[in-house]
């Protein structure tokens, strides 16, 4: 019987983040993502599941170890560090144009980072790439990437 258990048990990899629902503080969570993932690719299978996976994904609370299921719709953002994520560029992948932003979140929280994105020569204004498709946006930091769900932004700055 334990072999069949074996056999039917989907194998997952879990990925520490810090993850901020709406109207709650961040805290760090465990999530799970098809294995095998390779550590640089982590980044985009996140930003996949919360833009494709299920309505309600499940998690594990690293500060209490309780497990819960949260909506994707409810994520205001998720921030993953670079350095468990990459080969040791900031980055492993190449961006044609870079902006620094400041964004306002509903929650009255503000976020300091930049878009990094390639675009045809029409559309490269940050007004483009906050238009594009997909529910979250990619902010990035020195240290992090932040996953941030677009219907929670209030606006965004550009900085010089």
């Amino acid at each position: 019987m334990k072999g069949e258990t074996e056999f039917l048990r989907v194998r997952k990899q879990n990925v520490a983040v810090d993850l901020t629902l709406a109207g709650t503080a961040p805290r760090q969570v465990e999530l799970f993502l098809a294995d095998p993932v390779r550590p640089e690719d982590r980044r985009n299978q996140v930003l996949d599941l919360l833009e494709k996976g299920m309505p309600f994904l499940p998690a594990r609370d690293l500060g209490s170890a309780r497990w819960e299921i949260f909506s994707r719709d409810a994520v205001l953002w998720v921030r993953i560090p670079l350095a468990d994520l990459s080969t040791g560029d900031e980055t492993d992948e190449l961006f044609d144009i870079r902006q620094k932003v400041c964004v306002d979140l509903r929650s009255s929280e503000r976020l300091q980072g930049e878009l990094l994105w390639s675009a045809e020569e029409r559309s490269t204004r940050v007004t483009d790439y906050m238009n594009s498709e997909g529910r979250f946006f990619r902010l990035w930091q020195e240290e992090h990437v932040f996953l941030v769900n677009k219907s929670y932004v209030l606006r965004v700055i550009e900085d010089p």
